[in-house]
């Protein structure tokens, strides 16, 4: 799969191997999870910390879903953070702190 999205050049920054990889389409893949019927029906979201599911992070907190993201690598006591949309006063701000950093430095544990 690796070896496939780079010679496709649908990967992106920083490369596919050995990682989940960034990739482009991430932004078309998540508009089309968004419309799905189990999309629509889920109140809360489970995602990984990775660059392509920022945009269904992204997603999940304008369509006022919970999301629980893991801790990278899972590697703290408490293994998820928690980005919950009624927390964020604003879009701009959820968009923002959906990205991992973000969250973290905001204290959406």
């Amino acid at each position: 799969m690796w070896a496939a999205l780079s010679a496709a050049k649908a990967a992106r920054f920083p490369g596919a191997a050995g990682r989940i990889p960034n990739f482009t389409g991430a932004e078309a893949a998540a508009e089309r999870l968004r419309g799905t019927p189990q999309w629509r029906r889920a109140r809360t979201v489970k995602a990984n910390p990775d660059s392509p599911q920022l945009p269904v992070r992204q997603r999940a907190l304008q369509d006022g879903k919970i999301v629980y993201m893991a801790v990278p690598r899972l590697a703290e006591p408490e293994p998820f953070f928690l980005l919950d949309p009624a927390i964020s006063p604003t879009r701009r701000t959820r968009r923002r702190r959906s990205g991992e950093r973000r969250v973290r430095r905001a204290g959406w544990r």
